[in-house]
């Protein structure tokens, strides 16, 4: 989803030509293309990377088996941690 808006918004901003890098008031639709082209990468990082949701949708979704834990019965404060 964010990637798409990614991608929307990019197009949108090449679509304006020179006006495509302005923001503010000034700027055509106030420079929104240019904050979702901005605010994109925080969205992919807030809702997950792209390889966690595809391993949910993965996982959950089409059945497919989960990637091997060898921690997976072990308490987060006793997973040793370094080396």
């Amino acid at each position: 989803m964010a990637s798409k808006l990614q991608d929307i918004s990019a197009f949108a901003m090449e679509l304006e030509g020179e006006a495509g890098i302005m923001t503010g008031e000034d700027a055509p639709m106030h420079g929104s293309f240019q904050g979702g082209w901005l605010g994109a990468p925080g969205l992919r990082i807030a809702g997950g990377t792209d390889e966690i949701l595809r391993n949910i949708i993965a996982e959950r979704v089409l059945g497919l088996p989960g990637d091997i834990r060898v921690d997976k019965d072990v308490p987060f404060n006793k997973v040793p941690a370094g080396r």
